[in-house]
């Protein structure tokens, strides 16, 4: 999924270089070896992930999946 992957960089052009730390992933309830591959498109997340990732950017979840 490399839509995730590019929401992430839109973000970092418009405001911050994104670097997930503990609060990230206590947030999203994704622990960082899953999210290492959800980010790199190694694997798909679940709806209740994608739900978490697209509330912590604060971006609606259809975002993720265009």
């Amino acid at each position: 999924m490399e839509k995730i992957k590019q929401v992430i960089k839109q973000k970092e052009e418009k405001c911050f270089l994104f670097c997930p730390n503990r609060n990230f992933y206590t947030t999203v309830g994704i622990n960082q070896k899953r999210w290492g591959q959800i980010y790199r498109g190694k694997t798909e997340p679940t709806i209740s992930e994608a739900k978490a990732i697209a509330d912590f950017f604060e971006i609606p979840v259809t975002e993720l999946f265009q």
